[in-house]
């Protein structure tokens, strides 16, 4: 509000110095800069409307990587999509383990070990889950 009465009040002393009798240069300044101050005006007036101004509820929320876990096991549940990816996250732990981890996430997706066979296996996915967990586990305990 203070800045928008300083701008007023910086144009009415422009206009009345435009307007009334003064030195012709003086009054060819004072139209420009009218103009040049007319001109700033418009042009943030109008980045205003294309920069959108981002409150709290536009923000958008960042997961944990337990939430992200918990999604992508609810989405197990049903999907294959979401199994190979789960499938994928248990081969990469034994890659990560491994000395070579290109070569052995390969070898592991293309011939399963037993943590991904019990994975990928007929049956619940959930109880699935549980038994690659526990081979998993007992994995590397013994490492």
């Amino acid at each position: 509000m203070r800045t928008n009465l300083g701008i007023a009040v910086i144009v009415a002393l422009l206009v009345a110095l435009a307007i009334f009798p003064a030195p012709y240069v003086a009054r060819w300044l004072a139209v420009l800069s009218i103009g040049i101050l007319f001109g700033v005006i418009l042009f943030n007036m109008d980045m205003a409307g294309v920069i959108p101004r981002l409150g709290r509820s536009a923000q958008t929320e960042v997961k944990t990587d337990i939430e992200r876990t918990v999604t992508l096991i609810k989405k197990a549940k049903t999907g294959k999509v979401a199994r190979s990816l789960v499938a994928e996250q248990i081969a990469g732990i034994y890659a990560t383990l491994s000395d070579d981890y290109g070569s052995t996430f390969q070898s592991l997706m293309n011939e399963p070990n037993g943590a991904l066979k019990a994975l990928l296996s007929e049956g619940d996915f959930l109880d699935n889950l549980e038994r690659a967990l526990k081979i998993v586990e007992d994995d590397l305990n013994e490492d």
